[in-house]
């Protein structure tokens, strides 16, 4: 095994379970998440090493991204099997507009994950989207419980100086 491998299965080891519970956690099925986390680190393994700086962040980031396609692929396979479509119902898909603004959202916010610090990015994943307390984050990475808090205030305040600037202008 040679050592790219090496690191891709030590990473699969300590990623898989995140990303699964990440996705079920917004109610994807556990098959569902297992299927989109596989296909992600598929893509890691077949990505250029040079467009890839944080694999980390690319799992995530791909994860996100592989779990909008395939709502968006369940919404048009229901939408096809249907068989008559009414014309006065109204569409409860949003608008392209909408659509766009949120696909726009999700990608800053990935930037912004992904331009974090690799521990403060992690400190906050944890606490955010794994929920878990200051004392857990501390007894899994093997840092003082202050750390984590240090940690979190750096990341909330980097996301507020980011998002801060977005909404000051659009408001």
């Amino acid at each position: 095994m040679n050592d790219l491998t090496g690191n891709l299965a030590a990473l699969y080891a300590d990623e898989h379970g995140r990303l699964q519970r990440f996705l079920m956690g917004r109610g994807m099925s556990a098959s569902a998440a297992a299927d989109i986390v596989q296909e992600a680190f598929l893509r890691l393994l077949r990505a250029p090493r040079q467009d890839v700086r944080d694999l980390r962040s690319y799992l995530f980031r791909t994860t996100g991204n592989l779990a909008v396609d395939r709502v968006r692929q369940q919404r048009r396979n229901a939408l096809g099997n249907s068989v008559e479509l009414d014309e006065t119902i109204a569409d409860p898909a949003p608008l392209p507009d909408a659509v766009l603004i949120s696909q726009e959202e999700l990608l800053a916010l990935y930037t912004a994950l992904a331009d974090l610090p690799p521990r403060t990015r992690e400190v906050l994943i944890l606490h955010k989207f794994e929920g878990l307390s200051y004392t857990d984050i501390a007894d899994r990475l093997g840092i003082a419980k202050n750390t984590v808090m240090v940690h979190m205030v750096k990341a909330l305040a980097s996301l507020r100086a980011r998002f801060g600037e977005i909404s000051s202008l659009s408001g």
